[in-house]
């Protein structure tokens, strides 16, 4: 028997992701509201949950067979803004982590990082669209 784990795994990044950007929202608008490095601790199992929703994806995609073009080319998207999402938010999270123990966090630097962010967020909510379109539309 195979269990599919792969679509319950993918929630968490897209959790973690879009309550680091609700976060570095308020960040910015109430900064003194904020308990200190808020952010770190929901970017850092951000950053690490997309490692087994990348991982079971790859896994899944061995386990496919016969699909048509045009669920093939929602699959190719779908790995590209995974990939797109996962390095980036890597990369994000060791900057992050660097200028927050460098203590350079001011709020032109909390704005840079929301731009960041914002592109990572648009990246995972493409990828989930794209995920959502293989299982509902496409039957994969």
């Amino acid at each position: 028997m195979y269990f599919e784990i792969h679509p319950i795994i993918v929630h968490f990044p897209i959790a973690f992701i879009t309550l680091a950007y609700i976060f570095q929202i308020i960040t910015i608008i109430i900064p003194k509201k904020v308990p200190k490095n808020l952010n770190l601790w929901v970017l850092i199992p951000a950053a690490i949950s997309t490692l087994p929703a990348v991982i079971s994806g790859q896994n899944s995609k061995k386990n496919l067979e016969n699909i048509c073009l045009e669920a093939q080319h929602t699959l190719k998207n779908h790995e590209l803004f995974a990939n797109i999402t996962t390095w980036s938010i890597l990369l994000l999270s060791l900057i992050w982590i660097y200028i927050t123990l460098k203590g350079q966090a001011n709020i032109r630097v909390q704005e840079l990082f929301f731009a960041f962010l914002s592109l990572i967020f648009i990246s995972t909510i493409i990828t989930g669209l794209l995920g959502g379109q293989l299982t509902h539309l496409w039957k994969v």
